[in-house]
């Protein structure tokens, strides 16, 4: 995994997530966020989405590519996920279903990890028969190696 990757939060996480699909302006990633239930295990308020977009724009996860008015509204920036913010998004997720724990932030980002198949694709994921691999039958890794070969098909 990404030196980033252990400190990355589920919000950040989701925010990847949701620009892998299309590129959003925060106001419509809160909804969509709303709408998935991700406020559910995600602290979810406008100051740490903005915070944690502005961050993700700083650390070159996402761009900003348009700014659009509307009205007497106030501008709009939309992002867009950049590769290295993919690359970070594939690395975390795979890592978070390869070596699923208890711990009560990583449950809900493995909740959140339910809706992230389609960001993996069958070369990302990691080789449960690695020489290295120590999965039992039945396994998060064994799940994988499933999940591989579906999409590979």
């Amino acid at each position: 995994m990404s030196e980033i990757a252990p400190t990355i939060s589920p919000l950040a996480l989701s925010v990847l997530e949701l620009l892998d699909e299309r590129a959003m302006h925060p106001y419509e990633l809160a909804s969509t966020m709303r709408e998935r239930h991700h406020d559910e295990f995600i602290r979810l308020n406008f100051g740490t989405l903005y915070h944690t977009v502005e961050m993700l724009e700083r650390t070159g996860m996402i761009a900003s590519v348009e700014r659009e008015k509307e009205g007497r509204r106030p501008e709009r920036t939309i992002y867009q996920l950049t590769e290295p913010g993919r690359e970070l998004l594939v690395s975390v997720v795979s890592d978070i279903l390869a070596r699923p724990t208890r711990e009560y932030v990583n449950f809900a980002s493995l909740s959140q990890a339910a809706s992230f198949w389609s960001v993996l694709s069958a070369t990302s994921l990691p080789d449960p028969h690695a020489s290295t691999s120590t999965s039992p039958p039945g396994s998060c890794s064994c799940t994988i190696s499933m999940r591989r070969r579906q999409l590979s098909s």
